[in-house]
């Protein structure tokens, strides 16, 4: 009986596996939308990687710049997270929470955020994890 639950646990994890086809793909597979958003954000940088992510009906995109940067975007182009130790270009933020970030963490830069329609996750340089609203106001520090 052990055998056979782990016979069915281990074929259920491997179906699962099997589902997600993650492809590299040429930079001018990724949405047009993407593509403006890097050059946009990193004025012109190339994009050095691309990538596919299909999990059944659900496709995201992966590409990293020169820098080692790094954006995610759904399947129509709109970026969903970003990754730069350098620092993320501020363009791609709401006035008021960069206006949030000068006045109380003015020294600290965006390393890491995340993108919804109703909110933004930023974590700056010291490790402060904050939300804020789709228009860019503070919500919580997380």
């Amino acid at each position: 009986m052990k055998k056979l639950i782990l016979t069915i646990i281990a074929v259920v994890a491997l179906s699962f596996a099997a589902s997600a086809q993650i492809t590299q793909i040429k930079s001018t597979q990724l949405p047009a939308q993407a593509r403006t958003t890097i050059r946009n954000a990193w004025n012109g940088a190339p994009i050095v990687d691309a990538w596919r992510n299909k999990e059944g009906r659900k496709v995201e995109y992966k590409a990293s710049v020169e820098d080692g940067s790094t954006m995610k975007f759904n399947a129509g182009g709109q970026w969903i997270e970003v990754k730069s130790y350098g620092g993320v270009p501020t363009n791609l933020f709401p006035k008021a929470l960069l206006s949030h970030l000068d006045k109380y963490f003015e020294d600290r830069q965006i390393v890491w955020a995340t993108k919804t329609p109703k909110r933004y996750q930023v974590q700056l340089t010291d490790g402060s994890k904050l939300e804020f609203n789709a228009k860019g106001v503070f919500q919580a520090f997380l």
